[in-house]
C-alpha cells in the first residue's frame, strides 16, 4: 500500500479527525441559529434608522398666504394686505431687529423698506402671536427678507423662538449671524451691541419700578 494512502487512512482513524453524523447535527444547528440571528439583528438596525428618520423634527407646518405690502412698522414687521381678510400685522420669524430708541433701529426699518415697500409678499404662517400677528417668514420675488436682514447685520438670530423655524432654516440664519459678526456689518460694528429682548426687559423693569414708586390715591 502507498504510504501517502496509508497516512489518509491513519488520519481518518484518529479520533475526532473526521465529525460522524451526531457532531454534523448540532454544528449545522449552530450555524442556522447564527445566521438567522444576523439577519434578525440586521432588520432591526433598518427599522430603528427608519423610525430615527421618521421621527426627526423636519420643522413646523405653515400657512402660506399672499398679499401686498401696506407698511413697513420697524425691522422686523410690517402691515400686510391680504386678499378677504384686510390687513394684517406680520412678524417676522427667526429674527429680532433693534427696538426703536436702539442704536440701527433706523437702519434696519430702511433695510427692510427697501425689500418690501409696496411688494407682493407671500408669507409662510407658523402661528399667530400674543398681539395678533402673524408669525412666519416673509418673502419677496422668493427672497427671504428676514435672512437678508442678518446678512446685512441689522437683526439678531431670535434663537429663543428657534422652533418656528425648519432646522436648515435654523442653521442658514446662524450662520448669516455668524458672517455678519465676523464682518463688522450693521450693529455689529458696536462693542457690545444690546440685543432687543434685553432691551424690552429692561423697559419693562423700568415701568414696574416706576408704577411701584407712584402713590397710592
Amino acid at each position: 500500500m502507498p504510504a501517502g494512502v496509508r497516512r489518509l487512512i491513519a488520519v481518518k482513524a484518529l479520533p475526532g479527525a473526521m465529525p460522524d453524523a451526531s457532531t454534523r447535527a448540532p454544528v449545522a444547528r449552530t450555524r442556522r441559529a447564527l445566521a438567522v440571528a444576523t439577519v434578525l439583528a440586521c432588520a432591526a438596525l433598518l427599522s430603528a434608522g427608519t423610525q430615527a428618520a421618521a421621527q426627526a423634527p423636519a420643522g413646523p407646518r405653515t400657512l402660506a398666504i399672499e398679499g401686498r405690502v401696506a407698511r413697513v412698522l420697524d425691522g422686523d414687521s410690517l402691515l400686510v394686505i391680504v386678499a378677504d381678510n384686510g390687513v394684517r400685522g406680520v412678524r417676522l420669524a427667526g429674527i429680532d431687529a433693534p427696538e426703536k430708541g436702539q442704536p440701527h433701529a433706523d437702519a434696519a426699518r430702511r433695510a427692510l423698506l427697501e425689500q418690501l415697500h409696496e411688494r407682493d409678499v407671500r408669507v409662510d404662517v407658523v402661528k399667530t402671536d400674543a398681539f395678533g400677528r402673524l408669525v412666519g417668514r416673509v418673502f419677496a420675488a422668493n427672497r427671504d427678507v428676514g435672512l437678508a436682514q442678518l446678512r446685512h447685520g441689522l437683526a439678531w438670530h431670535f434663537t429663543r423662538y428657534d422652533a418656528d423655524l425648519a432646522p436648515a432654516v435654523r442653521r442658514r440664519y446662524a450662520h448669516a449671524e455668524r458672517q455678519a459678526k465676523l464682518r463688522g456689518i450693521g450693529l455689529w460694528r458696536d462693542a457690545a451691541p444690546v440685543p432687543p429682548w434685553e432691551h424690552r426687559a429692561a423697559q419693562r423693569r423700568g415701568a414696574a419700578s416706576d408704577r411701584a414708586l407712584q402713590p397710592d390715591d
